[in-house]
Formats: C-alpha cells, structure tokens, sequence
C-alpha cells in the first residue's frame, strides 16, 4: 500500500497518485475517472471504455448485420495480401 496526502487544489482537495502506482494500473494525465463512495471511504476507478478484442468483435456478427463483400478491382499496388 502506498500512502499520500490529500492536498488544496483551487477550491477543491486532490489526491495525488504516486507514479510507480500511475504506471501499474495504467493511468495517465488527462484519464477520466470515476469516484464513488464505499462503505470505509472512497473508491477511484479507471473509467476509460474498454476496447473490445477481435474475438468480441467478431461474436457481434450476425446474418442481420453482415454485409457482401464489394469489387474493388484487381491489385494495383501493395495491397495483395496473402492469407
């Protein structure tokens, strides 16, 4: 557990995060967060959208959402690619 003091911010108090504590958990300058209350204090989470992974992604499609492939064209450049 690493310990830090509530400090004057303006009007408001702010509690700064120790770096090495930033760095583990991922927070940077500017990162919303969201501060609720808990039953001994408060809690401060992360509450950046969490972006989904190709597997998610690929679970949405359905046949009501799938679209046909469109012709483009044969390659005239660099964008063959090999599967």
């Amino acid at each position: 557990m690493l310990g830090t003091k509530v400090v004057k911010w303006g009007n408001s108090l702010a509690i700064p995060i120790p770096k090495r504590l930033a760095e583990v958990v991922g927070l940077q300058e500017g990162d919303p967060v969201a501060i609720e209350t808990a039953k001994r204090g408060i809690r401060v989470r992360l509450n950046k959208p969490r972006v989904p992974t190709l597997r998610e992604l690929v679970a949405r499609i359905t046949p009501s959402n799938r679209r046909n492939s469109v012709k483009t064209g044969s390659e005239c450049g660099k964008e063959r690619v090999e599967w």
